[in-house]
């Protein structure tokens, strides 16, 4: 399947997604290999055709929105990324993408004391106007969302980045978290309606937290963690 990074390739190669389907496949073949150029010749399958027709009724819904690489609304920052993601499901305040942000993360077995710290810490960003940026994961992901939310409605806010799609609360003890976080905040996820979550998409989930952000605030986290995997990326960019 095509990657963010060669379909990022692609559209500088070919222009528009409607160019890329409309190349040849020799043209195709230069940038993939024969396999794979050969079937986006093809027209879409069954499957494919009732996943657009499930996305196009999910857009039809209040505050749900698909950002594109050529959306003026796409955030720059994750143009950095080598690898930016082609699509971002997004549901709620999308005016928050434009905000300053600043990445909350940190581990999902926190202490309670970590627990306080992350919404302490994330309740004085946003109310000073500061964007908070999470992955709505147990633990410090989601006390730093709290704190967010709880400084009221003209503060910061929170951006919610998922593992997920965006129709998929995980963990599921997070569903009433994500409903508030999609009334008053951001809900953001690159992955198809419908995708279930597996281990390796939360690193990708974790790129888009880094790029988003001006910083990165680790609370608690081990010294293998996906928390310090984000700072390290921050930095990075």
């Amino acid at each position: 399947e095509l990657d963010a990074a060669r379909i990022r390739e692609l559209l500088a190669v070919f222009g528009m997604p409607q160019d890329i389907y409309a190349a040849s496949t020799g043209s195709l073949a230069r940038h993939l290999d024969a396999d794979l150029a050969a079937r986006l010749r093809q027209p879409p399958d069954a499957d494919t055709l009732t996943a657009i027709d499930g996305a196009l009724a999910w857009l039809r819904e209040p505050s749900h929105r698909l950002l594109t690489l050529a959306d003026p609304d796409y955030p720059p920052s994750l143009l950095a990324l080598h690898d930016p993601p082609p699509m971002l499901y997004l549901n709620g305040r999308v005016e928050l993408l434009r905000r300053p942000a600043i990445a909350v993360v940190g581990a999902r077995s926190a202490t309670a004391g970590g627990m306080d710290n992350a919404r302490a810490f994330a309740h004085y960003l946003a109310q000073r106007g500061w964007c908070v940026v999470s992955g709505l994961a147990s633990g410090i992901d989601a006390a730093a969302h709290e704190g967010a939310l709880d400084a009221g409605p003209d503060a910061g806010g929170t951006i919610a980045v998922l593992g997920t799609g965006i129709d998929v609360v995980y963990p599921a003890r997070n569903r009433a978290l994500a409903h508030r976080t999609a009334a008053q905040g951001l809900l953001a996820s690159e992955f198809p309606l419908g995708t279930r979550a597996l281990p390796f998409f939360f690193p990708k989930r974790n790129r888009i937290v880094a790029a988003l952000s001006r910083g990165v605030l680790v609370v608690e986290a081990a010294r293998q963690s996906g928390s310090l995997i984000t700072a390290r990326l921050a930095s990075e960019l």
